[in-house]
């Protein structure tokens, strides 16, 4: 079929649909600059103004009407051509939130998505059917703001990331799209509760810690702040592991996340990328040209899983888009042919080993390269999918960084460096200095530690070996870079050594974190004492140099899931204290509830909403760990990666020391200590600390004489559902990492928020919410981070005196009161004769003393509620909102783009307009202008069943896929 000219509304192409699953942009004038303008399309006119305090705003936002004139205006082939175009476009409009439009949809999905009756449905199909509804709902608004983004123009952040620790998203999902209450009313006729079914789900297993969280955090934000983006990370198909608690030990099961399928992610695949392994590289001439050649010797595809992120009070809603590695040939069928009926199918089992398993053990050199390879083919796979969304603009490339930023959320994604370069290089036949200049432009970094150890390295004859090209690469950048280091210290060969991307002392190792540094424009910490550390202590000489490019951007936490969702009680009384929901999107207006700290009536009320949530946690508790706790006593909680900086050692040995004070008859204060938080499979030292915790609690809660005075549990599998149960009962949670050992934390926010009061030391955000909430509402303890240093050759020099009481807790462990000693010898050994690299014995006389304030605080309940108050309502600068508009404005010079939602066209207007009246039984069609304007839509080819027609009939303009994939099977040869 030949392609024929289609004039559109503004006289410009129509969008071409690409192989990236995008749709490019039909504005053809050059680009303008990235100032925001009025998004709202012409096409319509207003009705009603957007209320951003009304909860009732899904029903406001469609309330526009369409001009038909303008409609009728439109340029078409042919009158047929306008008519299908209008009738799709009616066919695709918005589903209606009616009753029985709820209900409706269903019950269709019940029946006819899992073929289930009545009879047959359980609440955990009814969750899936829900599901499946709401995800309908999504795809609606992620499409159109696809779209929306193309014709707009506008530049994105691409944020890559190797986890996003999503936690449940029925909720989530339903709170975004303000459906709550009528889902809640339209499912109660059909026999199902919704809390019911929001238990049913199952924590997506794409993250672990504080990095993934954030990640999730921070796609939350870009999607409610109305900014152009895209995560990118990995679909794992075990996540990390599952923890269960066997004899007081960690053991590590497979995370089933994704047996029964996600109803989230949308499998695209019409979206893959070839991913190569191994290999060699030889010179070749082309055109006349000398260049770099790789001959891969293995050869993958990275498959896209998109997965929807809806913002709050919004139509805007980006995506995550997830990798899951396959093979090139799904089945060796010669192989099987000759009988061997395993190796028929070893690549596809090798293949799909690379997203198994989040952080795959590295202890083996084979797992170090299967970790490597999993790192590459995330980045490979997303840089690929961003230049070829690029190339959709039809822009040149020195314009690449006009239209996209990347932010490396830490070092995990640092290849993405090197794989820009060689795509510009050897694909695009860009100079070296034409693609260096595009790629500084492009990525940005955020570190995220300060411990030496955690900056991670890669062997220089690993990334050899698996990516032979890169090494070539990564050595120019290290030559290029050292010359500017030689100009600016001329002859310092310590300097050059310090600095070098490799580092040769013991044995060639790439040092990823300087690779980042030196491969892009901003570099951030995530709080101020850990972005001072970042400049002064782990990276002084690059600081030095490039002092421009580093910056402070200070975590948050995104207040729609863990007040509102978390804590739904508290959520009702802030918005009814403030007469309005408007601090779910500007969290900074809760301080105006501070007048209230004082309030008796207030307080009453915020402790009550405190104690259910409490006998909430109680009953968790009891379901999960067989113990039963009193709700009436103070509940200190200690949740985080367990790891030995962050000192889960300390809080244990502290509770051995309260336990000793009962034991000997002194009057203590009651109290429930609540530890969860995984281990590292490999990490020796921190599963032997969960070990410690759980003996202690099995002889502390089993004595008779204790009582309720003291209760030690472990919730075990700390997650993110399990948190949003944990975090709002808490009275005191602890933060206790040695001073200047922490980046950040975002746990700490969230407890605060929820008026939890804080124990810790001054370290990552501690600072920062101690000075925003009042330093009477904190409880600090410990050497600063200035003093570490000096402390710790004092202890290594035999100058430090430890204090009596922990001589004494040490014994108890050594006298076998919690177990045969020897298990704990190691733990021992690590704080004694010298040793002790986190200052435990120095900072334990100061935290039991902090401890002592807690008790004697805790007595008075009004001096405790205002405390209580005042820590949540103090925190309204740690929401992710924040830190997302200071990434947008400082580092990525991103916009907000606010979509403005379907247009209303009532079956009288449709008729005008010769459509049938196809959409709601409520006489409305809620339309989505992106259709229209200019229109959008797709026909088939003799070439391709996803090319779409081009105004100008240029098929030069018109980029091709490198490849050609049908199921898993590489067809083809690149063309680029």
């Amino acid at each position: 079929m030949d392609r024929k000219s289609t004039d559109s509304p503004s006289g410009v192409g129509v969008p071409h649909l690409k192989r990236s699953g995008s749709i490019t942009s039909a504005t053809s004038h050059p680009h303008k600059g990235l100032v925001r303008t009025d998004s709202s399309p012409k096409l319509f006119k207003d009705k009603f103004k957007h209320n951003e305090e009304s909860s009732e705003k899904e029903e406001k936002g469609r309330g526009q009407e369409l001009d038909p004139k303008i409609l009728q205006s439109l340029k078409f082939d042919s009158e047929k051509e306008k008519e299908r175009a209008l009738l799709w476009a009616f066919l695709a409009s918005y589903l209606p939130e009616d009753k029985s439009t709820l209900q409706r949809e269903f019950v269709r999905h019940c029946e006819y998505t899992l073929a289930q009756t009545k009879s047959e449905a359980t609440d955990f199909s009814a969750f899936q059917a829900l599901s499946s509804c709401t995800r309908d709902r999504l795809i609606e608004r992620w499409k159109d703001t696809k779209l929306f983004f193309k014709q707009k123009n506008v530049k994105q952040v691409n944020y890559m990331s190797l986890e996003f620790l999503l936690g449940r998203s029925l909720q989530n999902s339903l709170s975004a799209l303000g459906l709550v209450g009528k889902y809640a009313d339209a499912l109660m006729d059909l026999g199902f509760k919704l809390e019911d079914l929001y238990d049913e789900e199952r924590d997506a297993g794409l993250g672990n810690g504080g990095l993934g969280r954030l990640a999730a955090c921070f796609m939350d934000s870009l999607a409610t702040c109305n900014y152009p983006g895209y995560g990118y990370g990995l679909r794992y198909k075990f996540g990390m592991f599952y923890q269960t608690i066997v004899d007081g030990e960690q053991i590590e099961l497979p995370d089933y996340w994704l047996n029964y399928g996600s109803p989230w992610e949308i499998e695209r695949l019409d979206v893959s990328y070839p991913i190569n392994f191994y290999g060699k590289v030889v010179e070749v001439e082309e055109n006349g040209k000398k260049k770099m050649k790789w001959e891969q010797g293995e050869q993958m595809l990275a498959v896209a899983y998109d997965y929807p992120i809806p913002g709050f009070k919004t139509y805007n809603t980006v995506a995550i888009r997830l990798w899951s590695s396959k093979p090139s040939d799904e089945f060796n069928l010669e192989s099987f042919n000759k009988g061997d009926y395993l190796g028929a199918i070893e690549d596809k089992e090798k293949s799909e080993n690379i997203t198994n398993v989040l952080y795959p053990n590295d202890n083996t050199m084979q797992g170090k390269e299967l970790r490597l390879k999993q790192q590459y083919l995330f980045v490979s796979a997303t840089i690929q999918d961003i230049i070829s969304q690029f190339k959709e603009t039809g822009k040149p490339f020195k314009e690449f960084s006009n239209f996209h930023a990347i932010q490396l959320n830490d070092t995990h994604p640092t290849l993405g460096i090197p794989e820009l370069m060689r795509i510009l290089i050897d694909e695009e036949d860009l100079s070296w200095d034409e693609a260096w200049d595009i790629t500084q432009k492009t990525f940005s970094y955020t570190n995220h530690t300060v411990l030496p150890e955690a900056l991670e390295k890669w062997s220089v004859s690993m990334v050899e070996h698996l990516l032979p090209r890169h090494i070539q690469i990564i050595y120019e950048i290290n030559e290029r870079f050292l010359k500017l280091v030689d100009q600016k210290w001329p002859g310092d060969v310590e300097k050059r050594r310090t600095l070098s991307i490799i580092d040769e002392s013991h044995g060639k190792n790439i040092k990823m974190a300087s690779l980042a540094i030196v491969g892009s424009h901003t570099i951030n910490g995530v709080a101020y004492l850990h972005s001072e550390l970042v400049k002064h202590d782990v990276f002084p000489l690059f600081y030095e140099m490039w002092p421009k490019k580093f910056q402070n951007k200070t975590n948050g936490v995104t207040p729609r899931r863990w007040i509102q969702q978390a804590n739904p009680d508290l959520s009702e009384l802030i918005t009814r204290s403030l007469n309005s929901d408007r601090w779910l999107v500007n969290l900074d207006i809760i301080k105006e509830l501070r007048h209230l700290a004082d309030n008796s009536s207030f307080q009453k009320e915020w402790m009550e909403i405190k104690r259910m949530n409490k006998i909430r946690l109680a009953e968790y508790i009891e379901r999960v760990c067989e113990t039963k706790v009193n709700v009436d006593v103070l509940f200190d909680v200690h949740v985080k990666r367990f790891h030995e900086y962050k000192r889960q050692l300390l809080n244990i040995l502290g509770c051995i020391n309260r336990y000793l004070d009962i034991k000997e008859g002194k009057k203590v204060a009651p109290r429930v200590v609540i530890f969860g938080g995984k281990a590292a499979p490999g990490y020796y030292m921190a599963k032997l600390f969960i070990k410690l915790i759980n003996s202690v609690a099995s002889v502390v809660n089993n004595d008779p004489k204790v009582g309720d005075l003291l209760k030690i549990v472990f919730i075990p599998n700390y997650c993110v559902s399990n948190a949003e149960i944990i975090i709002p009962a808490s009275d005191i949670s602890q933060h206790i990492s040695t001073a200047g050992t922490e980046a950040s934390g975002t746990s700490n926010m969230k407890f605060s928020m929820n008026g939890g009061l804080i124990i810790g030391t001054l370290d990552g955000a501690n600072i920062e919410i101690r000075d925003a909430i009042g330093h009477e509402n904190m409880y600090i303890f410990g050497a600063r981070s200035e003093e570490v240093n000096g402390i710790k050759k004092k202890i290594h020099d035999g100058k430090f005196t430890p204090d009596p009481r922990w001589e004494r807790v040490l014994l108890a462990i050594k006298e076998d009161m919690f177990g045969p000693h020897q298990q704990f010898q190691d733990i021992i050994n690590s704080v004694s004769a010298g040793n002790d690299h986190y200052i435990v014995s120095y900072d334990f006389a100061s935290y039991l003393d902090i401890q002592n304030s807690i008790d004697a605080d805790y007595k008075d309940k009004a001096k405790w509620a205002k405390k209580s108050i005042m820590a949540s309502v103090g925190c309204g600068t740690f929401s992710s909102d924040r830190t997302i508009r200071e990434y947008a404005e400082n580092i990525w010079n991103i916009e907000e783009w606010k979509r403005p939602g379907p247009v209303n066209v009532s079956h009288e207007e449709a008729k005008t307009l010769r459509v049938p009246p196809v959409g709601s039984p409520n006489d409305v069609n809620s339309i989505s202008m992106e259709r229209l304007s200019p229109l959008t839509f797709v026909k088939q080819t003799s070439s391709s069943p996803l090319t779409v027609v081009n105004q100008n009939n240029d098929k030069s303009n018109v980029t091709k896929p490198k490849q050609t994939t049908k199921g898993f099977n590489v067809t083809g040869n690149p063309t680029n």
